[in-house]
């Protein structure tokens, strides 16, 4: 039994004003300092183990490194990584005992450690 997934990446949006009102241009310039150091500070904050995800995401590390073991809650799940977004990843798990897959979306921060072969990935 395989389970398929969709991950959909939104988009976001702004909102534009016509006009010279010298208060929400006031507004909008504050508004603009605040969210520049909020993404800055989310890119930097990157662990080493969610900078190894993104990278075993792109398509030949994807396909190269198979299977891949990931630590969750003090257990192994064995598979290998369907889908990506910017706060988390789709996993197909394997399943020795049974003849079936499934898709398991997970928080990139729940994830502990990502093995390969046995060791860690680095």
């Amino acid at each position: 039994m395989v389970s398929i997934v969709e991950v959909v990446k939104d988009e976001s949006t702004s909102i534009y004003w016509s006009g010279n009102d010298p208060e929400l241009m006031e507004q909008n310039e504050s508004l603009q300092e605040e969210s520049v150091p909020l993404k800055a500070k989310e890119a930097s904050e990157d662990s080493p183990i969610v900078k190894r995800l993104r990278y075993l995401a792109e398509p030949f590390p994807r396909n190269a490194y198979r299977p891949l073991q990931f630590l969750v809650n003090g257990q192994l799940l064995t598979g290998g990584i369907s889908a990506m977004t910017d706060s988390q990843i789709a996993i197909e798990v394997k399943q020795e005992s049974k003849d079936l897959n499934e898709i398991r979306t997970l928080n990139l921060q729940e994830i502990e450690e990502v093995f390969w072969k046995g060791t860690p990935f680095s």
